[in-house]
This record gives structure tokens, C-alpha cells and sequence, in this order.
């Protein structure tokens, strides 16, 4: 059935939690500040609260760079510049090209198997573009779609549609698999665009009513039991 499998990057494929540990950290040290655990998860939660703002679209993805710092400067008293602040994490972030276990061997052996992959991912360009070619799984995809290149981002089904016909595959939904761990974006947007999706849940979680994945799986190479060849 399905000849085209579209990933998602980070919490699929990439282990963004480590990443984004490993880059709030060296910024702190580059800044010269003394950050702590709990000022890592406070960043985390002003970072989160500026991505729902701009989902909503009351804040602009040039805003968000700097803004999420400006608030975390402010909530935990630490004298820092939001411009360089961002500048440093943004860089630190490009070169963390972390990948679960299970990436590599999962990717080469669908493409072995003759499946056709690409990336489909939220985020910003460069930070996502410095992360694939550091991992090095660049050569495994077609194409790769951006969130900031596409000018929208998942689930809008703008993306999607710009996805499909950038690669030709409008007239090919039914051939077609999104594949990811996030229900709000990877899952919601599939269904939204009429595409087959797979769900990679690894915590056990329940998909938000009336939401439903075409498959879950609990650990992504389960998806080899799945594809066994394109058809």
C-alpha cells in the first residue's frame, strides 16, 4: 500500500530532549552563567510557551528567537542578552545531530526495502538543517521539508499540501505515510490532509478523542513488521 514515508525529526528520529540539554548548557557557559537544572527547565517552559504563541499566531518565528529568553531572563534574574543568548543557543542547538538508537537501522532498512523517505519537520532552518547534516542521514531522503522554509508549519494543512506537491505525490495520498510521535502535529495534520498516519508513542500515552492514528506503534522498529515492502 504505502511507497512514501514521511518522518518527523525530533522525538522520532532525533532525540531533541538531549539536544536542546546539551545546547542550553554550552550557551549558559559561553554567556558565563551558572545555569542549573532547574534553570534548564525553566528555559524549557518559556520556550514552550512561545511556541504555542506563535502556533496561535500572535507571535512571529523571528520573535519567538529572542522572546523565549527575554522571558527567561526575567523569571529567573540571570543578566543575559536575548540577541546573543539566542544567537549562541541557535548555533550550539545545529550541532547536536543526536539520534535514538533505533534511527539508523530503521531508516536503512526501509531503504533497503525500497521505500522512498523524506523528512517532514517543524522548526527553525538552520538549526534543523545543522542537526541532519551532523547526524548524517541526509543521503537517506528525497527531500526534506522545513516548518520555516514552507512559510507554515504542521499540522496546517498548508504544509502538507505544499509537501505533496513539491514531491509529486498529491494524486498518490493513499501511497503515502506520515510517521511521528506527536498527535497535536504529525497525527492531527495527517488526518487533516487525508494521509494514512502511524504513531510513534513510546510512553504508553492515549490519543486525545476523537483523534485516531492509522497504526501506533510502542517502538518504532515495530514499523519493519509493518512495511515490508512498498507495493
Amino acid at each position: 500500500m504505502y511507497r512514501y514515508l514521511f518522518f518527523d525529526a525530533d522525538g522520532t528520529l532525533f532525540d531533541f530532549e538531549q539536544a536542546e540539554h546539551q545546547a542550553f548548557h554550552l550557551m549558559a557557559q559561553q554567556m558565563g552563567i551558572a545555569a542549573e537544572e532547574e534553570h534548564f527547565l525553566q528555559y524549557k517552559a518559556c520556550n514552550a510557551s512561545c511556541w504555542k504563541e506563535f502556533e496561535r499566531g500572535t507571535l512571529t518565528l523571528d520573535s519567538l528567537k529572542t522572546k523565549r529568553f527575554e522571558r527567561f531572563s526575567a523569571e529567573t534574574n540571570l543578566p543575559l542578552d536575548p540577541v546573543f543568548a539566542s544567537q549562541s543557543y541557535q548555533h550550539h542547538l545545529a550541532a547536536q545531530g543526536i539520534l535514538f538508537d533505533h534511527s539508523l537501522p530503521v531508516l536503512s532498512t526501509l531503504v533497503s526495502r525500497g521505500y522512498t523517505l523524506f523528512i517532514a519537520t517543524n522548526g527553525i532552518a538552520d538549526v534543523q538543517w545543522g542537526r541532519l547534516k551532523k547526524s548524517g542521514i541526509t543521503h537517506f531522503f528525497q527531500d526534506i521539508f522545513i516548518s520555516e522554509e514552507l512559510g507554515c508549519q504542521k499540522p496546517d494543512t498548508r504544509y502538507f499540501t505544499a509537501m505533496l506537491e513539491r514531491s509529486q505525490l498529491k494524486e498518490k495520498k493513499q501511497h503515502c505515510l506520515m510517521i511521528g510521535d506527536s498527535p497535536a502535529s504529525d497525527i492531527q495534520g495527517a488526518v487533516d490532509s487525508g494521509i494514512d498516519s502511524l504513531w510513534y508513542n513510546p510512553h504508553n500515552q492515549a490519543l486525545p478523542s476523537p483523534l485516531k492514528a492509522t497504526y501506533t506503534v510502542h517502538r518504532l522498529e515495530e514499523i519493519l513488521n509493518l512495511l515490508t515492502k512498498p507495493v
